[in-house]
């Protein structure tokens, strides 16, 4: 169960043989023998930022800010690290430029749960949820700031460019002459390890490895993006490469290498940087959808089944244990899809609850605690830390997942005002373990770091996938003869891991019909 579930159940009680239903904890009660009770719950949960473990942050910070920089797109640090090596510039910091992106979450979850009474005490249900889930994004860049630019090699469908093919053929044969020459001893180095040539040969191979991964990539991740040629950093590589040309032409006499190094032309656009976002790996993200627009989707989540029995039912108090399995009927989600919510987790989790009630006068407090176990399986993810925003698609695993087991607490005093109608506030406290990715196989491991150019541990994932969360919020409720409602709203406090700083609205319609 992930944490951008709503955990948060229905909640009437049985008082001295009057019913009155309640909201955001499980009732006691059950179903007389051969009476179905059909309730319809439907949630409305929305979010626009979340708590993590270094506060609360807005959806849309990876690309908002003054600069946007490598901290949330590693192939930008990647490059950033290539170009203060090719350019000499130590303190270069690669910017796409000013941006603001919005990004508003919500998810609906329109529950029927079908409970038949087995007994006066027993009953089993199953719980059929069809989920809805929303994003609008959008997102405004400005080109203030920024030193970067499209590759031109993603504006290229074959993947090849004729400057930075001739310059990168010129420059390997220049260095393969002078380490030819250098080995027979053309300059006087013989064994001196610390010799002219040698120093220069090292040095220039060093800036030749560090524009080629810049323009190309690390293994099979491409390298979406480029200097400008008008900004500083792009007129310290001109200047780089050209002194590189001068010393193998008047130092070591080395002609034919003089085609300069093809840079960014131009800042992105909005639309730009959604191209580069979809583009196969070859010259993007590889994501599947455009993500700076409104996106919506209807799905099944995952089936309960439960068997529920009342264990005691007096005049003040009552109990009663349910056993839950929460079945992986949910469409898998996918690691292709950027800012897209699941329908379920599509895992088997096993559930317990006990519900309790107090009634003293017209006071009427409702506390359920549940704690469940969740199942290993597989998940595909793109393997890289918790802040990467955008992941090339080369980083893709199925991966063994083991997520954490949870436990939660809701409690809900109420003010029962008259006999159909009562009013009051609700609490709920969820707490849930790490999760733990680990690779199927040493080969999965080495292929991940074969395309990505480095190796990355799975277990980059467990980060942020411990939650904690508390909500508050009021409840009423209302009880006719035959038919049950009621109303809540909630909201998220606090929180810690990734935990949506949710509104949660609830509607819960109840009815009863004797069928045997």
């Amino acid at each position: 169960m992930r944490i951008t579930r709503v955990l948060l159940l229905v909640c009437p009680a049985l008082t001295g043989g009057e019913m009155l239903a309640a909201q955001a904890v499980e009732r006691t009660d059950t179903p007389e023998r051969g009476t179905l009770r059909v309730t319809f719950d439907p949630r409305v949960m929305t979010w626009n930022d979340q708590f993590t473990d270094s506060g609360r942050v807005r959806l849309g910070a990876p690309l908002s800010g003054d600069t946007i920089d490598g901290r949330f797109i590693p192939v930008v640090a990647r490059l950033e690290q290539n170009v203060r090596v090719a350019s000499g510039i130590a303190g270069f910091v690669a910017s796409l430029g000013q941006g603001l992106l919005s990004v508003r979450q919500e998810r609906r979850t329109y529950p029927i749960t079908a409970e038949l009474g087995v007994t006066s005490r027993l009953s089993v249900s199953v719980m059929v949820p069809i989920v809805r889930v929303a994003t609008r994004s959008s997102l405004q860049l400005s080109r203030k700031g920024a030193n970067l630019g499209l590759n031109p090699l993603a504006l290229n469908a074959a993947g090849a460019r004729g400057t930075d093919s001739a310059f990168f053929a010129q420059f390997d044969a220049a260095l393969a002459q002078l380490d030819q020459q250098i080995a027979v001893g053309q300059y006087g180095c013989g064994a001196d390890p610390a010799c002219a040539a040698k120093d220069s040969s090292a040095y220039w191979h060093t800036v030749r490895n560090a524009l080629s991964t810049s323009v190309y990539g690390a293994g099979q991740a491409g390298s979406p993006f480029l200097p400008l040629d008008t900004s500083a950093v792009g007129t310290a590589l001109d200047s780089a490469v050209a002194r590189i040309q001068r010393g193998l032409t008047t130092t070591f006499g080395i002609a034919g290498f003089d085609t300069m190094f093809a840079l960014a032309s131009d800042t992105l656009s909005v639309l730009s940087l959604e191209q580069t976002i979809v583009n196969p790996a070859a010259s993007g993200f590889g994501y599947a959808d455009l993500p700076f627009r409104s996106s919506w989707r209807y799905g099944l989540g995952d089936v309960e089944l439960a068997a529920k029995y009342r264990v005691f039912s007096g005049r003040h108090y009552a109990a009663a244990l349910q056993a839950v399995a929460r079945l992986p009927t949910a469409g898998r989600d996918s690691a292709d899809d950027l800012l897209r919510q699941s329908l379920g987790d599509h895992q088997l989790d096993l559930e317990g609850r006990l519900t309790q009630e107090l009634t003293l006068g017209p006071l009427w407090l409702n506390v359920a605690v549940h704690a469940g176990l969740q199942r290993p399986g597989t998940r595909i993810r793109r393997v890289a830390p918790l802040a990467a925003f955008l992941v090339p698609a080369t980083a893709t695993a199925n991966l063994r997942w083991d997520p954490g087991d949870y436990v939660g607490i809701d409690a809900a005093p109420l003010l029962r005002l008259s006999r159909e109608f009562a009013a009051g506030f609700t609490a709920g406290y969820f707490t849930k373990a790490r999760d733990h990715y680990a690779f199927q196989s040493a080969q999965d491991s080495a292929a991940v770091a074969t395309n990505t150019g480095f190796p990355t541990a799975a277990s980059v994932l467990d980060q942020g996938t411990s939650a904690r969360w508390l909500r508050l919020g009021f409840a009423v409720t209302y009880h006719a003869p035959r038919v049950e409602g009621g109303f809540s709203i909630e909201q998220t406090v606090s929180g810690a891991g990734l935990v949506p700083g949710a509104t949660l609205y609830r509607i819960v319609f109840r009815t009863s019909r004797k069928l045997f």
